[in-house]
């Protein structure tokens, strides 16, 4: 499954490299572990969920806006569908998101700060107050967005075009993965990720591999999730996106 990165874990003993393990789905773990491999460090690849498309139905009906808050929204809407919407401004939950929507072939595209709360705030001082945003995003999902953008008054419209499926590893690979060597970094990029995480490291009885990893995450949720099991080292990335890990990363 990732056997470009089996090789690097074979490395691992004697190395003085970094390790730092790779939570995301792919085909972004993959991404991710060649450009921390570039940057000199160790990847250890373990993507703790997947991402499955779900079939979407033409939707009609008029829209002042389309969002996104999530990239992986973006990547599984049928390129069909989503070229029906080029015309639309596009609100892009930030930097990573915007610059796949503008290469999708979006021609107005704004950007959040990189989390729902800012992209809200975006669409509201961008919009007219009954304005009708189409959603489109995952099945599991965080109300937040949703709701701020109800209570002033525009009317949401959520389209769930992929889901999120945990994946499940054998304690034997996760014993390989691991090899009895400390982790130094572990990159978390959502609440569900975190959690799998830590049901991860306790089925490979690997707590000990972990104290004084320095865990990386995207929002303080995430980052409560953590250090409520007792680890110390754990950061918030400025601005919630992968280029906000790795600004943490290299601090």
């Amino acid at each position: 499954m990732f056997g470009k990165w089996r090789v690097l874990i074979s490395l691992r003993i004697g190395s003085d490299m970094k390790s730092v393990l790779v939570t995301r789905p792919e085909p972004g773990a993959t991404r991710t572990a060649q450009r921390l491999a570039d940057l000199g460090f160790q990847p250890l690849v373990l993507p703790l969920s997947a991402i499955k498309p779900l079939p979407i139905s033409q939707v009609s009906g008029h829209y002042d806006a389309v969002a996104f808050t999530s990239a992986n929204a973006l990547r599984h809407v049928p390129e069909e569908f989503l070229a029906t919407l080029y015309d639309l401004p596009c609100f892009a939950v930030g930097s990573s998101t915007a610059q796949i929507a503008r290469a999708k072939g979006f021609k107005q595209v704004l950007s959040g700060n990189g989390d729902g709360l800012s992209l809200a705030e975006q669409i509201n001082n961008s919009t007219s107050e009954n304005a009708r945003i189409l959603y489109l995003t995952g099945r599991v999902r965080a109300p937040q967005f949703e709701d701020i953008l109800g209570q002033s008054g525009r009317r949401v419209i959520a389209i769930p075009v992929y889901d999120t499926i945990l994946n499940h590893y054998e304690t034997d690979y996760l014993a390989q993965l691991f090899e009895s060597s400390p982790v130094d970094i572990c990159l978390l990029y959502s609440k569900r990720g975190a959690l799998a995480l830590l049901a991860v490291i306790g089925k490979a009885n690997a707590h000990h591999l972990f104290e004084n990893a320095q865990f990386l995450c995207l929002s303080d949720n995430i980052a409560h999730i953590v250090s409520d099991q007792g680890f110390r080292h754990v950061h918030v990335a400025r601005v919630q996106d992968e280029a906000g890990l790795f600004e943490l990363l290299h601090a």
